[in-house]
C-alpha cells in the first residue's frame, strides 16, 4: 500500500510516485538458479524437438517453466496445475479443431473452453489457455500426439523446478494434488 507523503517538495511527490508494495527483490543465487533451471528445462525441451522433429518446446511451456522456477508458491505452479492444467487444455484444442476446424475464431473458442475446464477441474494453469490455441490451429502437432507431447514436456519441467528449488531451500512443491 502506498504512503502518502505531504510534503510540497518535489523529490517527496516523487517517491510517493515510485514507492512499490511489490515483494523485495529474490537473492542472487535464487535468480541465478531459477535462471538457469529455466535454461536447462527449455534447452532439453528444444533439443527433443530437434532429435524428433516434433514440438516438445511450445511458447505457452516457457511461460509455464518461469512460473515454476520463480513462483513457485502459487497455485498456477504447483505440479497439478502446470501438468493437469497442459494436459486439459491441449484435450479441449484438438477436440474443438475435431469438431470445427483449424481457423483461429476456433482458437479463440479453445482458449476460453480450456480456461473453464481447467477451473472446473480445479487446475487452472494461464499459459495452458495457449496451449489449447495451439492445438486447435495446428500450428504444432495435430492430434492425440500433440497432447501427448504437452504431458511429457509439462512434466520435464515439474521435475528440472522441482531440483532446482532443491538447490535453493525453497518448498516446491507445496502441493502434488
Amino acid at each position: 500500500m502506498r504512503t502518502e507523503v505531504t510534503a510540497k517538495s518535489g523529490t517527496g511527490r516523487l517517491r510517493a510516485l515510485v514507492a512499490s508494495s511489490a515483494p523485495p527483490r529474490s537473492s542472487t543465487q535464487a535468480v541465478a538458479v531459477a535462471t538457469a533451471a529455466s535454461a536447462v528445462a527449455l534447452l532439453v525441451l528444444a533439443g527433443l524437438t530437434e532429435l524428433t522433429s516434433e514440438p516438445f518446446l511450445i511458447p505457452p511451456l516457457a511461460a509455464s517453466m518461469a512460473l515454476v522456477a520463480g513462483a513457485p508458491q502459487l497455485p498456477l505452479s504447483q505440479p497439478r496445475n502446470v501438468i493437469g492444467g497442459q494436459v486439459i487444455s491441449a484435450l479441449v484444442g484438438v477436440l474443438v479443431g475435431l469438431a470445427v476446424g483449424s481457423a483461429l475464431w476456433a482458437g479463440a473458442l479453445s482458449g476460453a473452453l480450456a480456461l473453464g475446464a481447467m477451473m472446473l477441474a480445479r487446475m487452472a494453469h494461464s499459459p495452458a489457455a495457449a496451449t489449447a490455441v495451439i492445438g486447435t490451429t495446428g500450428t504444432a502437432v495435430a492430434g492425440w500426439e500433440f497432447v501427448v507431447l504437452v504431458a511429457v514436456s509439462a512434466l520435464l519441467l515439474v521435475i528440472v523446478g522441482a531440483s532446482a528449488h532443491r538447490v535453493n531451500k525453497t518448498a516446491y512443491p507445496v502441493y502434488l494434488w
